[in-house]
């Protein structure tokens, strides 16, 4: 079977979402820092929180850009019913 192969642009993308999911553990500890010592009160928890969302759905949108997909069958060639 022929491997399929990431391009340029999902390379990119692999990497950024790896750097989103990195960015998102410090966010975390800090949502939990902030929870404990203000209370849920307090408007710097939901937005760490929010932060955390926004980081998590980044690395999972990118991750699945960055799939290698398989290439597009040819127009001249009918497919298959």
């Amino acid at each position: 079977m022929n491997e399929l192969k990431r391009n340029i642009g999902q390379k990119v993308a692999l990497v950024t979402a790896g750097f989103c999911a990195m960015l998102a553990l410090p966010a975390f500890g800090l949502f939990v820092w902030l929870w404990l010592e203000r209370g849920l009160a307090d408007t710097w928890v939901p937005s760490a929180l929010a932060t955390v969302g926004f980081l998590g759905a980044c690395a999972v949108v990118l991750y699945v850009i960055s799939r290698p997909q398989p290439p597009l069958p040819d127009d001249g060639v009918p497919t298959e019913r």
